[in-house]
């Protein structure tokens, strides 16, 4: 009886677990970013700077927090390192750059903006959005 309802238990929880592992959870912005909005309402235009990067947005609020982060208006490009890896390969290639003090490798991609250079994308990064 007991193995049966552990059987049951794994049945019913596996669906769950694996559209869990489709779908992790979203990472946390930067704390820069929660600072930015620190003294400001949902919908308030907002700017954080991210190392040599200033990037415009407004307040949200983020999943799984009461507090409001400056979110984008448009996702900021790969890092300068990430186009330095790829200037001189093709789509595809494989790639390597370090960035802050995390060493990367992964192919040399095209993002969402076409007209943008190549750039490293990380072995295991999501894929751009269509274009």
């Amino acid at each position: 009886m007991k193995l049966l309802a552990a059987a049951a238990l794994l049945v019913t929880a596996l669906p769950f677990a694996i559209a869990r592992a489709d779908h992790p959870p979203p990472r946390q912005p930067p704390k820069a970013a929660f600072d930015a909005c620190a003294s400001a309402k949902r919908g308030d235009a907002c700017t954080v700077a991210l190392g040599d990067r200033s990037i415009d947005g407004t307040c949200e609020a983020f999943p799984d927090t009461a507090a409001l982060a400056c979110r984008p208006l448009r996702p900021p490009g790969p890092p300068p390192q990430a186009v330095d890896a790829c200037r001189s390969a093709k789509e595809g290639d494989a790639c390597s750059f370090t960035h802050g003090d995390h060493s990367l490798s992964g192919t040399c991609a095209k993002g969402p903006d076409t007209s943008a250079p190549l750039a490293c994308r990380p072995a295991g990064a999501p894929p751009p959005p269509p274009r």
